[in-house]
């Protein structure tokens, strides 16, 4: 199954797609069994139309949100960052159409979200039953994460220290005036110099 990429980022934002959210309290045990038998009619339905679709299980697990969710897709990004695909193709490109498996959670991993590619739309049915276990063994290892991750010691959230106030900076002081005391001329006493001619003498013939 292939489709303009103008034509996906059309269907997406007109909301002509096939979609639909279940909750479901937290299944106990917390396996994929109970979230898989909400979404298997929903999913297997759309391959057979080749529907664009997205279709979510809510629950939770100690207290945090688990959101389960088999998607169509050309770009593995959840439909919510439809904004983002003309980053990936040309508007006028024919994209495969795959089916996406996402599971988001704060429990899941530091970016809350694991992503996981099925397979194409178009090869799905050919090997449905061997697609569903696949996509059972990925849930299954998200959802071990998810129990992982609520055992873990929570960070303490980080004080945000206060920005120092700037100190003003200290007024310049005008420049002290130099002052400059005037030499007073000493006077230099030249003493004359008294030269005595030498009388000379002639001797008398």
């Amino acid at each position: 199954m292939k489709i303009e990429v103008q034509a996906f980022i059309n269907q997406i934002q007109d909301q002509t797609y096939l979609t639909d959210e279940y909750e479901l309290p937290t299944p106990d045990p917390f396996v994929a069994d109970g979230i898989l038998a909400q979404l298997k009619p929903a999913i297997d339905k759309a391959i057979e139309k080749q529907a664009l679709a997205s279709f979510s299980v809510l629950t939770e697990y100690a207290g945090e949100p688990v959101k389960v969710t088999l998607e169509t897709g050309i770009v593995n990004l959840p439909l919510q960052y439809i904004k983002k695909v003309n980053q990936f193709f040309e508007l006028d490109d024919q994209a495969e159409v795959n089916l996406y498996l996402y599971v988001t959670s704060p429990l899941i991993n530091r970016s809350n979200m694991r992503i996981d590619l099925i397979g194409t739309v178009a090869s799905f049915e050919e090997s449905a039953a061997a697609n569903w276990t696949k996509i059972a063994d990925l849930l299954t290892k998200d959802l071990e994460a998810v129990v992982i991750g609520s055992q873990a010691p929570k960070e303490e959230p980080v004080e945000k220290k206060a920005p120092a106030k700037k100190k003003a900076a200290p007024k310049k002081k005008a420049p002290a005036k130099k002052t400059t005391a005037k030499k007073t001329a000493t006077q230099k006493t030249t003493t004359k110099k008294t030269t005595t001619k030498k009388k000379t003498t002639k001797k008398a013939d």
